[in-house]
């Protein structure tokens, strides 16, 4: 007569490759070590850490106490139990004699009162394992946070280290991807791509695919995975773990600012979806003045008979839903009053070929960027710094006399961590050697200035689009009036034009340059400051990059 016993086998859902043998080798040493028992299996992959929480280790346990069963097997007492509770049930059913024999591949049991005792040792290390590696696994992370090191997978740009010092790994640049993901921030910065557009770009054309490991990788890029990513702040230098913000160690792919940017055009492509029909103004491209619902196009042909000509007709509408909220905005207007609207505001705007070719070529031949100073800014944001830092100590204190509840206190300091690290790149930023990057920007919004008009007129939809969302964020139709408030970069060149255009009026062209040094032109060296110090005018320098390409005439390019 063969005895029938439960054969439990149990892999951690924890660490699964660390495990000493896999389930498919503690069931064949089973087999090996008691061939002559009828051997009922019980397998599940779970964590013995906490009780209740594994079904087939309960079912086991109540078909043994039942007299179904009239032992257990095991790989080891670990197996069985890493908890208190569990151990205490197995023990106190094996000194009742509800449970009859226990056996082990790795380890001998009597059913002695030596034997229980050795059985309750055995299961109370595996418990004083299990905790004392829960201890050590914190300290180790909160260290490994410490140091600046996502205890996290790599996103698409990085790679995980394997070094064979446990600990001593980091998240580094991948040097095939990374100036990859880094355009594809690039794309979605200027605003007119979706985030499927630039996944399908990066994977279509780039040819981008995921690191390939073990199981998994090698492939495109899925459109979740896409949206995580230009979500994740990792990409900026920081990370964010259980609600707290760190400072990482890897090398950043963007600033703040082009992550803050980023989100806000990621709220805006949440709302209007692309139609059947792409509309140069639509999509997004303006807002109702009176809802703020997006204005949408419509096509309409119509055949002259007396012609026998066949045109198309463009116009722009409120898209708002009646029953969601009233609108009075109900007349459409024609895409031709829409451009004339638009050209007549960048003309405000436009500076001519000549003014621009002089700019440049002061700027270059008597290094007009050294003078502008970066002492005011350093100074702004090393006071701006002290008084946030003032304001975390004061929180501090509040929440140690018990002021402010936990909850109010993690908030808030959440908050002024990312407002003081953001404020710290503002000051490397400033700090750094920033010249020849300001050259290239001041460039951009000069000739953005002269040819942007010119672009508008003879540019495709696209360009049209880029050219539009680039005047400013608030565009408008109201009573078929478009209303768009420009970036505050074009005030200052604006303002700057006309008293520049003065100064230069008793200067002969042929010595514009080689007789007037830059301090002639006060009015030039404080627009350039102003451009420098300006965040908006920074955020928006790749939407400017791509416009530029479209629109710089060959011939100009100095």
């Amino acid at each position: 007569m063969k005895y029938k016993y439960g054969g439990y086998i149990r892999k951690s859902s924890e660490a699964k490759e660390k495990q000493a043998l896999s389930i498919a080798s503690q069931k064949e040493a089973i087999k090996n070590k008691f061939p002559d028992f009828d051997i009922v299996w019980f397998e599940e992959s779970r964590s013995a850490f906490e009780p209740n929480n594994r079904p087939e280790f309960v079912r086991m346990l109540n078909m043994a106490l039942n007299d179904e069963l009239h032992g257990i097997i095991a790989w080891h007492p670990d197996r069985l139990s890493r908890n208190e509770k569990e151990a205490g049930d197995i023990t106190y059913s094996i000194r009742k004699n509800l449970i009859k024999d226990l056996k082990f591949v790795s380890y001998t049991f009597e059913n002695t009162p030596d034997g229980i005792k050795h059985l309750q040792n055995s299961l109370s290390d595996s418990q004083y394992y299990s905790s004392k590696l829960g201890v050590d696994v914190k300290r180790g992370l909160g260290d490994k946070l410490t140091m600046g090191r996502m205890p996290c997978l790599a996103p698409v740009g990085y790679f995980n280290t394997k070094l064979a010092t446990r600990g001593e790994n980091k998240i580094m640049e991948d040097l095939e991807r990374f100036p990859l993901v880094r355009k594809m921030w690039d794309l979605l910065l200027t605003g007119n791509y979706s985030v499927p557009q630039v996944r399908d770009i990066a994977t279509n054309e780039w040819g981008l695919l995921t690191p390939k490991k073990k199981k998994v990788g090698g492939g495109k890029i899925g459109y979740t995975s896409a949206y995580g990513m230009f979500t994740n702040m990792f990409y900026t230098g920081y990370f964010m773990y259980k609600g707290k913000m760190y400072k990482g160690d890897h090398k950043p792919m963007i600033t703040m600012a082009e992550f803050d940017r980023v989100q806000t055009l990621l709220k805006e492509h949440g709302k209007p979806r692309a139609k059947t029909h792409e509309f140069a103004y639509g999509c997004g491209t303006f807002t109702c003045g009176e809802c703020n619902r997006s204005f949408v196009g419509i096509e309409k042909i119509k055949f002259i008979k007396s012609t026998k000509e066949t045109k198309v007709y463009v116009f722009y509408l409120c898209g708002h839903k009646k029953s969601v909220v009233y609108c009075s905005q109900k007349y459409n207007i024609n895409e031709t009053k829409v451009e004339e609207q638009i050209e007549a505001e960048i003309q405000k705007y436009t500076i001519d070929s000549d003014f621009l070719n002089w700019t440049l070529e002061v700027m270059k031949d008597n290094n007009v960027l050294e003078t502008v100073t970066e002492k005011d800014v350093k100074e702004n944001i090393l006071k701006t710094i002290e008084t946030k830092q003032e304001e975390l100590k004061k929180l501090i204190q509040m929440a140690t006399k018990g002021f402010v509840s936990d909850e109010e206190f993690r908030e808030s300091r959440t908050e002024l961590d990312k407002t003081i690290n953001n404020l710290k790149t503002q000051l490397n930023e400033v700090e750094g050697d920033k010249n020849e990057n300001l050259m290239e920007l001041t460039e951009k919004a000069f000739y953005y200035s002269t040819y942007a008009l010119i672009a508008l007129k003879n540019g495709d939809k696209r360009t049209r689009k880029e050219i539009i969302k680039s005047l400013g964020m608030n565009r408008e139709i109201k009573d078929k009036i478009v209303n768009i408030k420009a970036f505050e970069w074009y005030f200052h060149i604006q303002k700057a034009y006309s008293s520049l255009r003065e100064q230069l009026a008793g200067t002969e062209p042929e010595i514009r340059c080689e007789q007037r040094s830059i301090s002639d032109f006060s009015t030039l060296r404080s627009l350039l400051r102003s451009l420098r110090d300006m965040k908006q005018f920074a955020r928006l320098r790749f939407l400017y990059l791509r416009i530029l390409r479209r629109i710089r005439p060959q011939e100009t390019r100095p």
